[in-house]
């Protein structure tokens, strides 16, 4: 039986200014992806470098922490949407562990 190690990863993200279409093709080509952040009903839209996101896919529990205006927030991925071309991160979901 195999372990599953828990890596602890951190992700720094930025809240997103803009919405629409036309606005996160923009992100996406810059190398970013949207994100949103849902907690107690509310959803707070974000932008973030998806590099960590497989190690932190992978890791368990798909667990990691998200520095937001300099504070760390404990957040788990509800759903990770993946470009089934290019096989990379098109949006996640994000949650309050």
């Amino acid at each position: 039986m195999s372990e599953v190690t828990t890596v602890n990863v951190t992700i720094e993200a930025a809240l997103r200014t803009g919405t629409g279409k036309s606005y996160t093709r923009k992100l996406r080509t810059s190398g970013k992806i949207p994100a949103v952040l849902l907690e107690n009903g509310k959803s707070t839209i974000l932008e973030l470098d998806p590099k960590l996101l497989p190690k932190a896919w992978k890791s368990g529990g798909r667990k990691f922490d998200l520095v937001l205006a300099g504070k760390t927030i404990a957040v788990k991925m509800q759903e990770l949407q993946i470009d089934p071309c290019k096989r990379t991160a098109i949006h996640v979901d994000l949650m309050k562990a």
